[in-house]
């Protein structure tokens, strides 16, 4: 995880502020009320507010796409599911704030939000680039290639990628490749994992929690059935091939994205552009756990 203080300057010297913003919601009462409220905050002190599709629907506005958003800062209002959601889809920075839940991965609540407002319209925060991972699928053929570069590759992970076994019934034969040694595993699945994503469904499945100030990638077998395939940590820059050998196959990407694989079917995953996550306030990452995590 990289930390860099954040400060654009124009020619004249004085620093360039935030003007335009993107503010993204969670889908009920409290996330849209929060959306109203951040709003009112916002108005009269930025050039242009944009709220996305699904929450503008339900404030009776006009709303924007996420991914054709190319302003100064975006907003999540709600929790980890809302910050994983945009992630998805946008490269500009993101401001989490957390309303409800959990929200591990949040830099601020509501009221700290609001009480930094003048140094976050002044661009006076850190950027903190979290590490995400890239699952690329082996195409082979022209017709395989072409609905590929229809359809593009899937949504890049902050958190997870998991393949997981479709069926309950039925056991899920995996083999991943490291330096060109392969791992076979028979059994639910196999998670890869980032530092970010270790204190969620990678730690419930027995994974290690991750300093995110680590770069690395942590495999956990999901179940292993009769297998002696361990947990692994890897350093970043791998690469790591995964061959779905046997069974039906459910591939998910931070619980959002994601696909149904048929036996046979290769993939590649690796580290990619990292996602800028805005930081208001100080954060210790062990005292997130104790916390929120071990209380």
């Amino acid at each position: 995880m990289k930390l860099k203080r954040k400060r654009v300057v124009k020619k004249n010297g004085k620093p360039k502020g935030v003007q335009k913003v993107l503010i993204v919601a969670k889908q009920n009462k409290v996330g849209i009320a929060a959306a109203k409220k951040v709003e009112r905050l916002l108005k009269n002190k930025v050039k242009e507010i944009h709220v996305d599709n699904s929450t503008a629907l339900k404030m009776r506005r006009r709303g924007a796409t996420i991914r054709k958003f190319r302003g100064d800062l975006v907003i999540t209002l709600g929790g980890d599911g809302t910050f994983l959601w945009t992630a998805h889809k946008v490269n500009v920075p993101i401001l989490p704030v957390k309303l409800e839940g959990q929200g591990f991965l949040c830099s601020c609540n509501l009221k700290q939000f609001t009480d930094n407002l003048d140094k976050i319209l002044k661009k006076d925060y850190e950027i903190v680039e979290r590490m995400r991972l890239n699952c690329s699928k082996v195409t082979k053929g022209r017709l395989a290639k072409y609905m590929k570069s229809i359809h593009g590759d899937y949504p890049l992970a902050l958190n997870e990628i998991a393949f997981a076994r479709k069926r309950p019934s039925k056991i899920l034969a995996i083999e991943y490749k490291i330096d060109d040694v392969v791992f076979d595993m028979i059994g639910d699945g196999v998670m890869f994992s980032t530092p970010s994503g270790s204190t969620a469904y990678h730690s419930s499945a027995g994974g290690a929690m991750i300093d995110p100030s680590l770069s690395v990638i942590s495999i956990v077998p999901l179940y292993p059935f009769f297998s002696k395939v361990k947990p692994k940590i890897i350093p970043h820059d791998k690469k790591v091939e995964v061959t779905v050998k046997n069974g039906d196959c459910a591939l998910v990407i931070d619980g959002h994205g994601g696909d149904y694989v048929k036996r046979n079917t290769k993939f590649v995953i690796e580290t990619t552009k990292p996602v800028k996550v805005v930081k208001i306030v100080e954060q210790n990452f062990y005292e997130k756990i104790r916390k929120g995590l071990m209380a």
